[in-house]
């Protein structure tokens, strides 16, 4: 197999592409190790300066505080270099919906959802952490839930 590797400084997005003539075994097992990390992100633990990759679905919410964004995952928190917007731009199909003006949450960590006096929303994360659902991102997150659960019944 040929690998051709080419730096281009005004690319705006890092791409590799995978041509082949015949899926064979040795084009398969690229194929899956390249798939592997379309779901990945770069996190950082700002206590260590240790950067890891993350999957997207081990990540429960995204928070943004003072201007930096962080993924928290059952029992690590990490940085990562995307803002709230461009997250949910490459990664929103996957399960992340906003909760509120700082945060995302990825519902296939939901375990509950409770409903409060004040029209609010609580969210029980799988790892018994609760977040408020605000009231004027309710219609919108519901509409998502909704959305990903009838695809998921197909």
């Amino acid at each position: 197999m040929k690998i051709n590797v080419y730096q281009e400084p005004d690319l705006k997005e890092n791409h590799v592409d995978l041509y082949y003539n015949q899926m064979d075994e040795e084009t398969t097992a690229i194929k899956q190790y390249l798939s592997a990390f379309e779901g990945m992100i770069t996190g950082k633990d700002e206590e260590t300066e240790r950067e890891r990759m993350l999957k997207l679905g081990e990540i429960l919410y995204i928070e943004v505080v003072d201007r930096k964004t962080y993924a928290y995952l059952k029992d690590s928190i990490w940085r990562i270099s995307y803002g709230l917007q461009q997250f949910m731009d490459k990664f929103g199909s996957v399960g992340f919906a906003r909760n509120n003006k700082s945060m995302l949450v990825n519902i296939y960590h939901i375990q509950e959802l409770k409903a409060q006096v004040n029209m609010r929303v609580n969210i029980l994360m799988d790892n018994g952490e609760q977040i408020v659902l605000n009231r004027s991102y309710k219609n919108e997150f519901y509409k998502y839930l909704e959305k990903k659960v009838t695809e998921e019944l197909k």
